[in-house]
């Protein structure tokens, strides 16, 4: 039977992952025509990822004072303001008004990004794989209609292309609100009451081997992701000449091979465990490199995109899973924002300066860039599957 949080939480995700599908898709086009420079095209999806690293910590604090259900609709909300802001600022052609609004769906991206632990805590720990796997396939459909949704709106307003694109992804965030209030606030985790366990100190936290590869893994996943992603349909669409319409199925693609496998990566994380599906994913993101370096055209764009997906999909679930194994239930709210604020932080370092290594040195050096990041995760990934773990009730509170 499914659980209604994770039910709701998976048709919350189908609406509310729209936005960063929308604003990668549309971002650096619509900032390449409105933008003072053609290097600071990518600067409005670079700064989507910069409003969800500078909130992580702030959404974590609303979630733990006022409960997820309430923080998780109102950030839903500022998802569709964002949408017109950016309608606006396409339609007055300024520049700053356009990276405020996708400022903004960054941050309710922060929000969203937390939808994940909180379909964890819904379910029984053994199965929280399942429940995180199966929560994300709302991006599946997110993949599907946001991308459907900004090409068909595209000279929906007359001379002004891509504003009406915006005012449907704020419809669309709407559909999220609708969803959330079927979501539940969820009691403290059982064994952490019954045994009234303390909570660790952030040094202790971090110090953990496992913390750190889980950490790892999802931060090299969004990365590498946020870097390759980004100024794709730059290299596409501006660079090589293919039409919105080429690049939006490039894009849309991607977006499905992020979660598509979902379908069975939480049950591959259950039988294989988690270090095994962690340089599963590191391998895929390698081959996506290979992919991008051998050519430039449609096929290899396309290959390139989904297999960066499926290795993103492997690394950010069997990571999320693995950071469960390290807090007690007293501790998920600093864990949680310590590990999407480096998730968030090195996206939006590789984001902001994707445009700049794009316009600098070309698509072939964005890939060579990514490479040394996903060698030294396999190392520390093999590294700290030789140690044993401790339960727990059993790690020390220092």
């Amino acid at each position: 039977m499914l659980n209604r949080n994770v039910v709701s939480l998976t048709l919350a995700q189908s609406f509310a992952m729209t936005g960063p599908a929308i604003s990668v898709l549309l971002g650096g086009i619509v900032g390449n025509t409105l933008a003072p420079s053609p290097q600071w095209a990518t600067l409005p999806v670079a700064l989507m990822v910069i409003g969800g690293a500078l909130t992580i910590i702030p959404a974590a604090r609303l979630m733990q004072a006022v409960g997820r259900k309430l923080a998780f609709i109102s950030a839903a909300g500022i998802g569709v303001s964002s949408g017109l802001i950016a309608a606006y600022g396409i339609t007055s052609e300024v520049f700053a008004i356009f990276c405020l609004a996708c400022f903004l769906i960054g941050v309710n991206n922060a929000f969203v990004q937390q939808y994940r632990f909180a379909a964890a805590e819904s379910v029984p720990s053994e199965g929280a794989s399942k429940a995180i796997s199966f929560m994300m396939l709302g991006g599946i459909v997110a993949a599907y209609i946001g991308p459907e949704v900004a090409t068909l709106l595209v000279n929906s307003l007359g001379k002004h292309l891509y504003a009406g694109s915006f005012v449907g992804l704020s419809v669309l965030m709407i559909g999220a609100i609708l969803s959330l209030l079927f979501y539940q606030n969820t009691l403290p985790d059982k064994l952490a009451r019954v045994e009234n366990l303390p909570a660790r100190k952030t040094g202790a936290l971090v110090r953990q081997p496992l913390f750190i590869t889980a950490v790892a893994a999802s931060t090299v996943a969004s990365g590498m992701m946020g870097l390759i992603m980004t100024v794709t349909p730059v290299s596409m669409h501006v660079h090589s000449g293919f039409s919105v319409g080429d690049t939006a199925t490039v894009i849309q693609s991607h977006i499905i091979a992020m979660f598509l496998p979902s379908l069975v990566s939480g049950y591959l994380v259950a039988r294989f465990g988690v270090f095994r599906m962690m340089i599963a994913g590191a391998l895929s993101m390698a081959a996506c490199i290979g992919f991008a370096l051998w050519d430039s055209n449609f096929l290899n764009y396309w290959t390139a995109l989904i297999l960066l997906g499926v290795g993103w999909n492997f690394l950010f679930i069997s990571g999320t899973t693995a950071l469960t194994q390290t807090h007690r239930d007293s501790e998920k709210y600093t864990v949680q924002a310590i590990n999407d604020t480096c998730i968030f932080g090195f996206q939006a370092l590789t984001a902001l300066s994707a445009g700049a290594i794009m316009g600098a040195f070309g698509w072939d050096v964005v890939q060579w860039a990514c490479l040394p990041f996903i060698l030294i995760l396999m190392v520390g990934v093999a590294y700290t599957s030789r140690i044993k773990p401790v339960p727990i009730t059993k790690l020390a509170t220092k």
